[in-house]
């Protein structure tokens, strides 16, 4: 079963009251609230009136996003357990992280891409196996800055840390093909542990999913062939920055309704 959400962090104008309106507005199943936007770490009471809120409104907590760079000196864990603590409140069965890029390692432009790999696969493992124990699923997010800036690196560090508690949190990556794009999400299968679309085109501009729909219904039927429980589900998030006020909830409307179809359709 796919359903679909919206992430917080892409309406970071408004308050957590709002964010729920506007996630219901548009007929979603979820929210993945954002760390840096809406429920800090350490701050347990915002994560359990939120978790309520969530619930009250019909709606499931998708995930639990963070800026946390795995591979970064964390000294006993603290700030990761911490991290891991909210997402635990707020009910998430999963948490994005990223992998911190290989400037942040010590020595690591001199070490080369293989140990890098091996280096920031070693401590992914150690923070599953801390994540396993509440049941959470770490998924690595994407992006430039981090080692995970292209699919190929991505491949190389979820085979690298083969740990049933991390997966990917798969996007499509600004200035990538569309069919790079698709074919990476076919490739890691059911290791997509969530799905983020910022629709975001080659130059950076928003798009909407409707501007990609033939793609998106490849990557729907993708996701659908990878499940290997159907019903567990899988979440694929609304995450594109959205303006506050209509502009913002109509195009946020839009692409719910085109990815719902396309879900329908797929079965």
């Amino acid at each position: 079963m796919i359903r679909l959400g919206l992430c917080s962090g892409a309406c970071i104008t408004r308050d957590t009251t709002s964010v729920i309106a506007t996630a219901s507005a548009a007929r979603l199943d979820a929210i993945e609230w954002a760390a840096d936007a809406h429920i800090g770490v350490g701050d347990l009471k915002a994560a359990e009136d939120a978790m309520m809120a969530t619930l009250t409104a019909g709606l499931t907590t998708a995930s639990y996003a963070t800026l946390y760079r795995a591979g970064i000196e964390d000294v006993g864990y603290s700030r990761f357990d911490a991290l891991l603590k909210v997402a635990s409140v707020i009910q998430a069965p999963a948490m994005r992280l990223y992998a911190c890029g290989i400037g942040a390692i010590p020595d690591g432009k001199s070490m080369g891409e293989a140990k890098a790999i091996a280096f920031i696969a070693s401590t992914l493992g150690r923070l599953g196996d801390r994540a396993a124990r509440t049941g959470i699923t770490l998924c690595l997010s994407m992006g430039r800055g981090t080692f995970l800036d292209c699919y190929d690196r991505a491949a190389s560090m979820l085979k690298a840390v083969d740990h049933d508690f991390v997966r990917l949190a798969w996007e499509d990556l600004p200035g990538s093909k569309s069919g790079e794009a698709t074919a990476a999400l076919e490739g890691a299968g059911s290791f997509a542990g969530l799905v983020v679309a910022r629709c975001a085109g080659r130059d950076g501009r928003p798009r909407s999913v409707a501007e990609d729909e033939s793609a998106w219904r490849e990557r729907i039927h993708a996701i659908r062939r990878a499940e290997i429980d159907p019903k567990m589900g899988s979440f694929v998030l609304l995450g594109a920055l959205r303006p506050e006020g209509k502009a913002g909830d109509e195009t946020l409307a839009a692409d719910a309704d085109t990815l719902r179809a396309i879900v329908a359709e797929a079965g």
